[in-house]
């Protein structure tokens, strides 16, 4: 396996472990920011005219009213939306259902203009504008998967404008459908090319697809225009990542952090990388700012971080690591998370050799969980260490318990016949070794257990 390959398995370990799997996790969907824009209310908003190309032909009654109500609509469009649906029949043509639900969508009561799109597309289903306009109102209500069969039919009926690919592949993005999404935004893109949503999604669809070059240049594309957007930066860094560049992902990652653009994700991206390197003093340095950047931030996100550096040995960054999540997150530590801290910080006192720490957190430990399997097998193992005979008669009572739980009972047998093979007595380890090689049959259990019964043997001189 080659050095970079290397780096890219150890680093996409840790990125599940912390939760930051997804390489296209900062382009996200801001509903509030995206409805605000001009040119994305204008695809639904203010146009009352009807065209009869594509829309239901006005009677002559109803030609008068809408004129009528046209001009009302000028000053007041509140008594306008009142005529208009005092004017709505069974037998009305599905225009002035249209204009009910355009000017229900214009106050932003997306229910009521829903349900009057609909009701204008049950009397006409050709109608265009009131099927791409109910497409919109899906997507207002984060109603992607019901959005896209309205979508595709206005496409088919002659729609071919920036706002309906676009949002049509925000809709196949949120619904994972990555490669029809990269379609839909291409379009849009074609369409209008100024539009940032349009690239944000097609550089989105493109990292789900692990197509990291053409990400990279959609991205550098959006960076020209925007050289101090963060989450661009931070994208981009995923994406040379994907492509095996840590150097160039480092890199970028701490231009962001000398721009003061640093989020408390990006932090702990950066803290991951150079934890993918073994530079642990670095990794830790980036690992306590993304604490200090965002208190708010899920504590379990820290812990697993912490975890994973006592998995690596690395001990003192660890203890600083722990002491900074316990301060920050005093009051937010769940039972859960506190055991998992705990058990980190004995592991780290054992290290050191200070029994007089470890033990009584995992005493704690065993009386907030009699059955913390765990914490008794290492109170077990560290009495065995002792070699003494008051060491293995503690360390018996523990094993005891042990093996009395069912999680951890084939660890607890191996774990108290490697104590009785310590202390020279075969014997009593060989039933424990059977108990463990009927549980759970392993060739190493098997291979163990016939090299105790030879030695066993050989001391009774059979």
């Amino acid at each position: 396996m080659t050095k970079s390959k290397s780096l890219k398995l150890a680093f996409a370990g840790l990125l599940c472990a912390t939760g930051f799997a997804s390489l296209s996790a900062q382009l996200v969907y801001d509903a509030e920011k995206f409805w605000s824009q001009t040119h994305i209310r204008e695809a639904y908003i203010g146009n009352y005219e009807l065209n009869v190309k594509t829309e239901p032909k006005l009677t002559e009654a109803e030609q008068e009213v809408f004129r009528e109500i046209l001009e009302v609509m000028k000053t007041d469009k509140d008594t306008a939306l009142q005529m208009m649906l005092s004017n709505i029949t069974t037998e009305s043509s599905g225009a002035l259902e249209f204009i009910a639900g355009s000017l229900y969508g214009e106050r932003g009561d997306i229910d009521n203009a829903m349900v009057y799109f609909k009701k204008a597309i049950d009397k006409y289903p050709g109608f265009l504008r009131a099927r791409k306009n109910l497409a919109i109102m899906l997507v207002q209500k984060a109603e992607f998967a019901e959005a896209i069969p309205h979508f595709v039919r206005a496409i088919d009926l002659g729609a071919r404008d920036s706002v309906t690919f676009g949002l049509l592949g925000l809709c196949y993005v949120n619904g994972s459908q990555f490669i029809s999404a990269e379609t839909a935004y291409r379009e849009a893109i074609l369409l209008n090319s100024e539009t940032k949503d349009w690239q944000l999604g097609l550089a989105k669809a493109l990292l789900n697809q692990k197509k990291y070059q053409e990400a990279i240049a959609v991205l550098e594309e959006i960076l020209l225009k925007e050289p101090e957007n963060e989450l661009i930066w931070i994208s981009q860094a995923n994406a040379y990542l994907g492509i095996d560049d840590a150097e160039t992902a480092v890199a970028i990652q701490e231009i962001v952090d000398r721009l003061g653009k640093s989020t408390a994700d990006s932090l702990e991206f950066m803290g991951n990388i150079y934890m993918s390197r073994n530079l642990t003093d670095l990794a830790l340095k980036y690992y306590r700012k993304a604490i200090a950047k965002d208190p708010k931030r899920s504590v379990k996100t820290h812990v697993d971080t912490a975890d994973i550096l006592v998995g690596r040995g690395a001990f003192e960054e660890a203890r600083v690591l722990i002491a900074d999540i316990r301060e920050a997150y005093s009051e937010r530590v769940d039972k859960n998370q506190d055991t998992r801290l705990l058990r980190m910080e004995s592991h780290i006192a054992m290290n050191d050799g200070k029994t007089d720490v470890f033990i009584p957190i995992l005493e704690k430990l065993i009386q907030n969980d009699p059955l913390d399997g765990d914490s008794l097998m290492m109170l077990a193992d560290h009495y065995t260490s002792q070699d003494t005979i008051e060491g293995y008669a503690r360390a018996d009572l523990f094993y005891e318990r042990v093996v009395k739980i069912e999680e951890v009972e084939v660890k607890g047998l191996i774990a108290w016949a490697r104590s009785y093979v310590a202390r020279e007595q075969y014997g009593k380890a060989i039933p424990h070794l059977e108990r463990a090689n009927t549980l759970d049959p392993r060739d190493f259990i098997g291979r163990y257990l016939e090299q105790v019964r030879k030695v066993h043997l050989a001391n009774i001189g059979l």
